[in-house]
């Protein structure tokens, strides 16, 4: 495969630059899954593109530390694939605990009514509710790691062994197709797995007025008495509210895949 090529700063420039292409292009369906994940009802007028600024943000360091960290070890030798998943796990509880604050804005900016640029969010929280309400969520994000560590392990095994077939071809890449549905399945089977921290993650994050009004005045044993309830319901909806949350994230690491090879070798050409 050409991104072989590359360092592990460049694998980290492809990968940011896809994820970058590939949540925009989604980001209305990301704006829907976590709606229906909290049970949001958009207002008039509500944009499917609310918090789209801060998701690319986050889309674009997540993925630059993953690549950058995961690569950067991977070179070092060729672990097996119980190794390589666990390296990658590790890459990306290192990138989440950076990148979790603007997450939490990202997600308040798509499941409430009242539209807000992220400064104002970062400094309404820390004056609210605290500084580590930047990281509510981050116990389930660090669950979470294990998401595109399972995806990125799984499609670079499909892919070694497309490859390995291919050896008289002479085959260094999968085409774009082939990139798109190895991603899909391979998300897709990460996606089921681990969707109960996905929801869990964007229901601890959220914040609505009415919460603010319903606890004004309630001491903290009775708000986290509240909180504990809010939580235990998400079971009830979690099947039904899987199709959006799996919709987006098969299509979105399709995408990414398919671009980051095509970004690759655009780049590769350039530089000759």
């Amino acid at each position: 495969m050409g991104t072989k090529k590359l360092s592990a700063i460049g694998e980290a420039l492809m990968g940011a630059s896809a994820s970058v292409f590939a949540n925009a292009v989604v980001h209305p369906l990301d704006v829907i899954a976590a709606r229906r994940q909290v049970a949001a009802e958009p207002s008039k007028g509500q944009s499917l593109f609310a918090g789209l600024g801060a998701s690319l943000v986050q889309s674009a360091a997540s993925s630059f530390f993953y690549f950058w960290i995961h690569q950067a070890i991977r070179r070092l030798y060729n672990p097996g694939t119980a190794v390589e998943l666990l390296l990658g796990a590790l890459a990306g509880a290192i990138s989440r605990a950076f990148t979790t604050p603007i997450s939490v804005i990202a997600t308040r900016q798509q499941t409430c009514a009242n539209e807000k640029s992220s400064i104002t969010l970062f400094f309404e929280i820390i004056r609210n509710e605290g500084v580590s309400k930047l990281w509510s969520g981050f116990p389930a994000s660090l669950v979470l790691t294990v998401n595109p560590a399972l995806t990125y392990g799984l499609f670079e095994r499909v892919q070694g062994i497309v490859l390995l077939g291919r050896q008289n071809t002479g085959s260094t890449s999968m085409s774009p197709a082939e990139s798109f549905l190895v991603g899909a399945i391979t998300k897709a089977i990460a996606t089921v797995v681990t969707y109960p921290y996905i929801m869990a993650k964007v229901r601890m994050q959220y914040r609505s007025p009415s919460m603010d009004a319903a606890e004004k005045g309630l001491s903290d044993e009775e708000k986290k008495k509240r909180e504990a309830l809010r939580y235990k319901s998400a079971t009830d909806v979690l099947v039904k509210r899987i199709g959006a949350q799996l919709l987006k994230a098969v299509l979105c690491q399709g995408i990414l895949f398919t671009t980051k090879d095509a970004f690759t070798d655009l780049f590769l050409n350039v530089i000759g």
